[in-house]
């Protein structure tokens, strides 16, 4: 997958307070060991992947019925947090161009 598609970091929505937990397609992750929370970001050791736009090509071959696999495959970012005593979930769109940040600094 080209680098252009990768996302090191995202931003947290404004309220959201600890703890918080990360699920990346479906799947659990663990704080310190697969991401870190750095103020309102959340950065990522192993980069997750964003789905490429679509080109003019695919819109079209979707917008008249052919079905468009293969590359277009991404994860998904869902996130929990608190905010106001209750419990939130949002899922965080992936975008390596709204994204920034990047990847961590070495250990």
């Amino acid at each position: 997958m080209a680098d252009d598609n990768l996302v090191h970091a995202v931003t947290l929505p404004p309220e959201a307070a600890p703890p918080i937990r990360v699920y990346v397609n479906g799947e659990e992750r663990r704080e310190g060991e697969d991401f870190v929370v750095e103020g309102a970001r959340l950065r990522f050791l192993r980069p997750l992947r964003a789905r490429p736009p679509l080109g003019l090509g695919r819109k079209v071959m979707l917008a008249i019925g052919i079905g468009v696999y293969g590359d277009l495959k991404g994860d998904t970012l869902d996130v929990l947090y608190q905010t106001a005593g209750t419990t939130r979930t949002v899922s965080i769109p992936l975008s390596a161009a709204a994204a920034g940040g990047g990847p961590p600094p070495a250990a």
